[in-house]
């Protein structure tokens, strides 16, 4: 008991909890009935939530746990929000193990009583509702792809569909909300001009060519009549893949805006392009079934190109890939599996149940990083003989992560996920000192 006061005080200082005003006195559920379950202040521990209530009401014979991630309000109610079920009735007290890191958890009882008129369903008495707050940052915007511009320490958030961007600065929290006017692909950033600039491939068959730092329109040209998916520039080439097999690669002249060359139903639409560094110019092109290398000479000819539908071999992927330097292979989510530029498996991370969203890898690729979407953890392995190294824990589960001098840039979400890649709304930033030596 000593022990549990000296936690408790220790970690008061960093709870805010309350007794939420409803519009209803504490001893009455949402329908009027009387209440006769108190649930008291809770006790917070570092890493879990300790709830007790009271109860006047011999009729109970179980009890629900129910807890929401914010303010619980009337459509709430759902199998998910029960974290606990069936409680005898002189259980009075459950620890929450896995507190969501969000900032306002809402937790309330339920009181199972029998009842009379349908003998198959028990009436439910509800306790007064208590709010845990903590001073975390939240981003709430609908998300399906995060980009991090270094430069200006801004996390680009952006939703594809409604071609919506919400940029974040983690160090002011800063916030601009951005419109494109029309649904976007994967768009990215390139450094090669004197601006920095924002590609935003569109559904409407135009790449338009954002300057980074302010959203001023740059150029706007037409790549085909087909919605543009992912867009990718190398020395004023622009490769394009579209989202129909008619003719899923593009390649523009950026200078002269003609068509170089083009594929044709070879079924390679709806891609996520990437160029592998220091080559002159190779891709991969990669989405959740098929994966893709080019070879395009200096003036955007293709050389050769070879495919594969890795369902054949049975190891899954998806768009959320990164190449691995010194190299042509790349590394992919959910399973950590490894290609290579004849678009063979190599091998993948030993992983046991985990999933991963992303990677970071350094330099020279002889380390990565893969951040756990189904685990509050990056792991840590080496890339060379692929051995396990280290754990780092978080605080979320993480979505995307990014590295800058030192520091590592969590985005987590507060529940964990065996989703690789779907829309997400809500989002907690984390920073944590990471060194690659």
């Amino acid at each position: 008991m000593i022990k549990k006061i000296l936690i408790v005080s220790v970690f008061i200082t960093s709870l805010i909890s309350c007794e939420k005003d409803c519009d209803y006195p504490l001893d009455e559920n949402p329908n009027g009935e009387k209440s006769s379950i108190s649930l008291e202040k809770p006790i917070i521990y570092e890493n879990s939530v300790e709830l007790n209530w009271t109860v006047s009401n011999d009729s109970i014979t179980s009890f629900n746990v129910v807890r929401v991630n914010g303010v619980i309000d009337d459509s709430y109610y759902s199998s998910s929000n029960t974290i606990a079920t069936n409680l005898d009735n002189e259980t009075l007290s459950f620890i929450d193990e896995e507190v969501p890191y969000t900032p306002v958890i809402s937790y309330q009882i339920q009181g199972l009583i029998p009842n009379a008129d349908n003998p198959y369903y028990s009436k439910i008495i509800y306790s007064n509702i208590i709010e845990y707050k903590r001073d975390i940052s939240l981003i709430e915007f609908e998300t399906d792809d995060i980009i991090y511009y270094q430069k200006k320490d801004q996390i680009l958030f952006i939703n594809r569909n409604d071609g919506l961007v919400k940029a974040y600065n983690f160090k002011t929290k800063e916030e601009t909300d951005f419109d494109f006017n029309s649904g976007v692909g994967f768009c990215s950033l390139y450094f090669g001009n004197q601006k920095d600039e924002l590609l935003v491939p569109r559904e409407d068959g135009w790449l338009y060519i954002y300057n980074a730092e302010n959203f001023e329109l740059i150029e706007q040209i037409k790549i085909s009549a087909f919605s543009i998916i992912s867009s990718v520039i190398k020395d004023n080439i622009i490769f394009n893949c579209t989202s129909t097999s008619d003719e899923p690669m593009v390649v523009i002249n950026r200078n002269t805006k003609e068509v170089i060359s083009k594929l044709t139903r070879y079924g390679d639409e709806s891609r996520r392009l990437e160029i592998i560094p220091n080559t002159n110019t190779e891709l991969f092109s990669v989405n959740s079934d098929e994966i893709s290398y080019y070879n395009y000479d200096s003036n955007g000819n293709l050389v050769s190109r070879k495919f594969k539908d890795p369902w054949d071999s049975e190891y899954a992927i998806s768009s959320q890939y990164k190449i691995i330097p010194n190299s042509k292979k790349f590394i992919c989510a959910p399973l950590g599996n490894i290609f290579n530029n004849t678009i063979s498996y190599v091998n993948g991370l030993p992983r046991g149940d985990l999933k991963f969203s992303d990677f970071i890898i350094n330099d020279d690729g002889s380390k990565v990083l893969a951040a756990c979407s189904n685990n509050k953890s990056i792991e840590v392995y080496n890339l060379n003989n692929l051995s396990h190294i280290e754990t780092i824990s978080t605080k979320g589960y993480p979505y995307r992560i990014f590295y800058n001098n030192g520091i590592l840039i969590i985005i987590s979400k507060s529940s964990a996920s065996n989703n690789y890649y779907s829309t997400t709304n809500g989002f907690i930033i984390e920073e944590i000192n990471f060194s690659f030596e």
